[in-house]
């Protein structure tokens, strides 16, 4: 990952420090703007990918309603996005929605799902209609919006070790796809809304 050393400067002023990493804001995250970069097989599997990837682990699961994470969003250019086992899950139950669905009286949470992780991920197909989603973004903080977006699409990536996989999804997870798709392009959600609201106190 030699050719990614001239950012490190930049990151050290935008939360980066001590091998510690932090969600950036747009605003102090000029890497969201910038196409990602593939990494080689030796590059997924080295030292420095694999602890991208555990900080990456460690802060979705801190975020009460965060459903994925995407490189960039750490200031790191390369095509790696994390989904949750939260989202995983809530995806398997087909919820609506983006908010957790608690169990009924009586019932086992269920079991948490491992989290997933695409590396150079390519969109193999995708439906041709679209339908509104209710979406927002760890690094656009305090902000919604409506995004038309496919009800179904298909990706092939690499996983955390280097082997590939191909994964369709319909619903909420083709949603995510989707969106961690948009931020390897330099593409935020607010790029692609049809309506923007602020966030409102049952929403944080």
């Amino acid at each position: 990952m030699i050719r990614r050393l001239e950012h490190i400067a930049s990151l050290y002023t935008f939360g980066y420090s001590s091998g510690v990493y932090t969600i950036l804001p747009e605003n102090k995250n000029p890497i969201l703007r910038q196409k990602a970069q593939e990494l080689s097989i030796s590059e997924i599997t080295g030292k420095q990918t694999q602890n991208i990837i555990k900080e990456m682990k460690a802060l979705l699961s801190k975020e009460k309603y965060g459903v994925a994470l995407a490189a960039p969003q750490v200031g790191e250019p390369v095509r790696l996005f994390i989904v949750s086992g939260r989202a995983l899950a809530r995806g398997k139950r087909n919820a609506p929605d983006a908010e957790e669905t608690p169990p009924r009286s009586g019932e086992e949470s269920p079991r948490p799902l491992p989290d997933q992780v695409y590396i150079n991920p390519k969109l193999l197909k995708m439906s041709r209609g679209k339908s509104p989603k209710h979406e927002g973004c760890l690094s656009v903080r305090g902000k919604w919006g409506i995004v038309p977006r496919a009800e179904k699409a298909t990706v092939h990536a690499y996983d955390e070790n280097g082997v590939k996989f191909t994964r369709g999804a319909s619903g909420f997870l083709a949603h995510i796809f989707q969106h961690e798709l948009d931020h390897l392009e330099g593409v935020l959600y607010t790029d692609k809304a049809k309506e923007l609201y602020d966030e409102t106190p049952e929403e944080r």
